[in-house]
């Protein structure tokens, strides 16, 4: 592994902690920008179930945007591989999530996130969260709308 490459990844990873702070004010824009729109990309979001393809990506980030009610995440310790045009990020983070009733919940969790280097930029092309029961609780009430559909072919 390259001391660059390592130092790519940590900055494309870095855009994760800003695209999901930006998730919790509401916007889901910045993770357009950090996921690639392959067709073979994954998401396994705090909120339980498993998303495949960017299209049902997509549509998760902006379901979850809608029900956001503010917080912050932050990135603790990191443990990076890269190896080729692959790299694995494994965090531990820590943050606080807005219930519905405007408490603010603190948070510890573990991600694992993959990227994929794609036409000379690190792309995420999977992400893998611990359940985290008060995010399902305050995102629950939309979990119908969030619903895989069917795997493509």
């Amino acid at each position: 592994m390259h001391t660059g490459d390592k130092a790519a990844v940590l900055a494309a990873h870095k855009g994760w902690f800003d695209a999901l702070n930006a998730l919790l004010e509401g916007d889901p824009e910045p993770f357009a920008e950090l996921y690639s729109h392959s067709g073979d990309v994954s998401y396994m979001s705090a909120g339980g179930g498993l998303r495949v393809g960017w299209d049902a990506t997509w549509k998760d980030w902006q379901a979850q945007a809608e029900l956001t009610r503010g917080g912050y995440v932050e990135d603790v310790e990191n443990h990076v591989i890269v190896q080729g045009d692959m790299a694995v990020v494994q965090s531990m983070e820590r943050g606080v999530i807005t219930d519905i009733e405007g408490i603010g919940i603190e948070q510890e969790i573990r991600e694992t996130s993959v990227y994929r280097r794609e036409d000379g930029k690190w792309k995420m092309v999977a992400h893998h969260a611990d359940a985290l029961p008060s995010w399902i609780e305050v995102a629950g009430v939309a979990r119908k709308a969030w619903v895989s559909p069917a795997k493509p072919d």
